[in-house]
């Protein structure tokens, strides 16, 4: 959900960047939610879609020695 490679999240800044000379060079203020959402999802690392991956728990085992040792 929310793990994303360093070179997606400046994919993600490119384009916010890229649809705010869009929307301000032709005048298009209704755009600006979008370069909000753009801007958000890049900077919280969100990730859109996809398989959620679901955490693993792996049990430790036991050591082998029966004796407690004290540390120091």
């Amino acid at each position: 959900m929310f793990k994303l490679g360093f070179h997606i999240v400046i994919l993600r800044y490119y384009l916010m960047m890229l649809v705010t000379i869009i929307a301000v060079t032709t005048h298009q203020m209704w755009l600006v939610p979008v370069i909000m959402a753009i801007a958000i999802s890049a900077i919280l690392g969100y990730r859109f879609g996809g398989t959620e991956e679901k955490g693993k728990v792996v049990r430790m085992e036991a050591s082998p020695e029966e004796t407690i040792r004290k540390a120091g």
